[in-house]
């Protein structure tokens, strides 16, 4: 979709006179698809119009020069050119850039922080050549965040966005991660949605506001956190030496506006195995799987020993695999020899796990096929059956007794991440998302008696801990920053919004009354953290004109 198309189906501002849809609306016909300056731009538009018949149109679009402020009844008419120009004048220079921006591997790597680590040096010295190109300051706090500023008054607005990404092991692709190909209008790439593409919208976004010259009421803060993957390290090491936003807006979530956030947290289990485990039909061997704590798993393996005839186990295993999966559509397993033993492969499809439902789980599949086995209750026995048993497919929390529900948030969620080996100890890392009024001692005691009541059924012992647990996050609906985004979101798209909660965890959340404005329509069909992530160059675009419009709302 062209900027023009995006203009004439969104721009009906609902929230504002009459006149003023009538303004946005006589424009989309004239703006022009391409242009130099501000200026040169305003003045074609103006042109445009008074050979369109309509003179005082033309007029009120002459009044809008270079530091003169910008009255009330033509605030909506200067946004209208602002998300015209923003993608006509740097539409194809956002491509570009998020482009070159992707080809930064700037993915943590283990016992290496990433502040001084070779991918987000370059990124970092990228950014700052960006921005010297462009006039901004720019600052790096020790390489933990990235500060681009366009300077006006002291109220501090402050967009946050991250440059770290997360990895892409155990994902498959149909593109290259790292190179940012532009496919059939998709830019596929890792970063891309999560969090790239914000950033380079939101920089010329920026840039558009300086450019128009028009008088603000607030410093503009671009940052670009580095540890928003992994530590979160970083918010905290800037905000000891910067002063805390006066308004903060992420774009790392949802549109219309994301006020609502469930706590993060991390539940590890430990197989221990029975003391003296009984003969049974299989021993597991081994389980591997996982991407990452936010992500769900696209593919699990397990290896099996039987004591039958390895020809005749294989086929005993296959058959059994096949008739759990046609009872569990999507599930897919299957069933190969690995000299004397079994892999066992599940496939599933990525997606963020923050929403269950935007992906499915193939280590959720492999534990609950596996827990239906007559399965040797050692140390890998037990962990299979227990996860199998008490989570599995579900992801509710239900069998571990943490189920809850909140009106707002919405109901606590369960992803289990990883399936793995540490030093010979079988281990189950399970990412869950809690509303409000969960607790890390409940939620250690339920799962502890989860366990308890596993062993006492089957003789298998499991050890669950609680690695961490985040507090839920609720910002207030009836203050500035989230009634003028909802504005704004009504404005440029026509259609009305309500704030929104997600699952998902933002670093809008360290700030005070941090909120989060984009850049997804909804999260379950988020792209960020999925095998071929990617944005649309009409999706780049749009980001671009709905945080322009923002940033002009919140400092006109």
């Amino acid at each position: 979709m062209t900027t023009l198309a995006l203009l004439a189906g969104f721009l009906l501002p609902a929230g504002i006179s009459a006149a003023s849809s009538s303004d946005c609306r006589s424009l989309d016909r004239l703006l022009p698809k391409s242009t130099g300056g501000f200026d040169e731009y305003r003045k074609a538009v103006a042109g445009a119009v008074r050979k369109a018949g309509d003179k005082a149109l033309a007029a009120r679009l002459d009044s809008l020069v270079r530091k003169a402020p910008v009255p009330a009844e033509n605030a909506s008419l200067a946004g209208c050119l602002l998300r015209g120009y923003v993608v006509a004048r740097y539409g194809d220079r956002m491509v570009a850039d998020l482009q070159h921006l992707v080809t930064f591997q700037t993915e943590a790597k283990e016992g290496r922080p990433n502040w001084d680590a070779p991918e987000f040096v370059r990124q970092r010295e990228w950014l700052a050549a960006q921005s010297k190109s462009s006039g901004f300051p720019f600052k790096s706090y020790d390489g933990r965040v990235d500060e681009i500023t366009l300077p006006g008054p002291a109220p501090v607005l402050a967009v946050l966005t991250h440059g770290d990404v997360q990895g892409v092991e155990n994902q498959r692709w149909s593109s290259p991660p790292f190179e940012a190909k532009l496919v059939n209008g998709k830019i596929i790439g890792r970063g891309t949605e999560d969090d790239k593409g914000p950033v380079v919208a939101t920089f010329y976004a920026m840039a558009a506001l300086r450019d128009s010259g028009w008088p603000l009421s607030s410093t503009i803060r671009l940052l670009v956190a580095n540890g928003e993957e992994s530590s979160w390290d970083e918010i905290p090491y800037y905000l000891a030496r910067a002063p805390m936003p006066d308004m903060t807006l992420g774009i790392d979530a949802a549109y219309p506006v994301t006020h609502a956030q469930k706590g993060y947290g991390v539940l590890a289990f430990h197989g221990k195995g029975a003391a003296e485990p009984r003969a049974a039909a299989w021993r597991l061997v081994s389980m591997a799987g996982g991407s990452g704590m936010s992500i769900i798993a696209e593919e699990g393996t397990a290896v099996l020993e039987s004591s039958g005839e390895p020809n005749k186990a294989k086929a005993e295993l296959s058959r059994l695999a096949d008739a759990w999966t046609s009872a569990h559509p999507p599930a897919r397993l299957s069933v190969t020899r690995e000299g004397n033993l079994l892999k066992l492969t599940a496939a599933g499809k990525g997606g963020h796990s923050s929403a269950p439902e935007s992906g499915h789980n193939a280590l959720g599949d492999l534990t609950a096929f596996l827990a239906t086995l007559d399965l040797r209750q050692d140390a890998w026995g037990s962990l299979a059956g227990f996860v199998g048993t008490a989570l599995g497919t579900t992801t509710d929390g239900k069998g571990l007794g943490i189920d809850r529900h909140d009106d707002i948030i919405g109901d606590l969620t369960t992803n289990i991440s990883f399936l793995r080996d540490e030093k010979g100890t079988p281990v189950a890392d399970i990412n869950i998302r809690a509303p409000r009024g969960v607790t890390q001692e409940e939620t250690a005691r339920r799962i502890t008696a989860a366990a308890a009541a596993y062993a006492q059924r089957t003789g298998g012992v499991v050890e669950g801990t609680v690695v961490l647990l985040g507090e839920a996050h609720l910002a207030p609906v009836d203050g500035k920053l989230v009634s003028t985004l909802l504005a704004v979101w009504e404005e440029v798209t026509g259609t009305p919004g309500r704030p929104v909660a997600i699952g998902g965890g933002t670093q809008a959340r360290l700030f005070k009354d941090g909120v989060d404005f984009g850049p997804a329509l909804d999260m379950v069909h988020y792209r960020g953290h999925g095998p071929d992530e990617f944005l649309t160059v009409d999706e780049l675009h749009r980001i671009a004109e709905l945080t322009v419009t923002a940033l002009w709302r919140l400092t006109s």
